[in-house]
């Protein structure tokens, strides 16, 4: 049995090599990214980042069991995220920010106040919105990108955020017949 290569690993030695190859150089591939897709890396990686952050709270203060599940999930799933978005980021020369944003961190903040069911229904509320927005995000790169690497990231993280979406909304009909 061959070992198994990450993909992300791959990404970025696709990244690099492929332009070469084509009688490029790897700051040719750097080129190879437009303001749209420098602004999707930046914001896609922002937005695992605070994936991670809200899935390590739900996770830890979540009273409902789907909660504190479908946090452990966002956690793993978006740190796998983002380490393909960090791999085509360097590949492409786009500066990632190293933290959640304030309007994140302000929204965490606001979460940390909140108990019980309350922070179950405003967290998986919060979550929803943010996957949404995710979603959008992730269809415009791939309608309006210029980068085949930055456009093929966003198509292929769109089922993981759908699945985070799906199973949100499920807990949020859950919780709000519950009362």
């Amino acid at each position: 049995m061959s070992p198994r290569v990450p993909f992300a690993e791959v990404t970025t030695a696709a990244a690099i090599v492929l332009p070469v190859l084509a009688g490029g150089s790897p700051a040719a591939a750097r080129l190879d990214a437009s303001e749209r897709d420098r602004t999707f890396l930046i914001q896609a990686h922002q937005d695992d980042l605070g994936g991670i952050a809200a899935g390590k709270l739900a996770r830890d203060r979540g009273q409902d069991p789907d909660v504190r599940s479908i946090g452990s999930t966002m956690v793993a799933d978006h740190s796998e995220l983002d380490t393909v978005v960090k791999s085509t980021a360097n590949a492409l020369g786009v500066s990632l920010p190293s933290e959640p944003s304030a309007e994140q961190k302000a929204g965490r903040d606001r979460l940390n106040g909140l108990s019980g069911t309350t922070f179950d229904r405003a967290w998986v509320e919060a979550m929803i919105q943010d996957h949404h927005t995710a979603l959008e995000l992730g269809a415009r790169e791939v309608q309006q990108g210029s980068s085949k690497q930055v456009k093929d990231l966003a198509r292929s993280s769109a089922p993981v955020i759908r699945n985070h979406l799906n199973r949100l909304l499920q807990a949020q009909r859950r919780l709000n017949a519950a009362g």
